[in-house]
């Protein structure tokens, strides 16, 4: 298990730029005051280390109000699932067992699309 990689954005265009430029993204929008959302960040610490073809992003929705807006987020803690910018999956709540099993299907699609690419490098 490797280290813990989740970012942290302060600066929308920084955001969106990490964003743009990675395939698969996980982004956890929370609230400092929820004692749910703290709960959860200790779960999407503990993914991002045994998931390093995915990237984790945290976003306080309080700090990220555009951005919070941009993806309906009404509710914390919610996991977006964005591959190549796109949204394809959502995950609101504080089950740490249904994060995870969505994080590990995930990061199978990563490393599935990941290794398609080395192959089609080594031809």
């Amino acid at each position: 298990m490797g280290e813990s990689t989740v970012h942290e954005f302060k600066d929308t265009q920084a955001f969106n730029d990490f964003v743009d430029n990675n395939e698969f993204v996980v982004i956890n929008f929370c609230a400092t005051w929820s004692s749910q959302s703290s709960q959860m960040n200790m779960t999407f610490s503990l993914l991002s280390r045994e998931h390093p073809k995915v990237n984790f992003v945290q976003l306080d929705i309080d700090e990220m109000d555009e951005i919070s807006q941009l993806y309906s987020v009404s509710k914390v803690p919610t996991f977006k699932f964005l591959r190549s910018s796109e949204l394809v999956d959502t995950y609101v709540g504080t089950h740490s067992d249904m994060l995870t099993e969505k994080v590990k299907l995930f990061s199978e699609d990563a490393k599935a699309v990941k290794e398609a690419e080395t192959t089609k490098t080594a031809d």
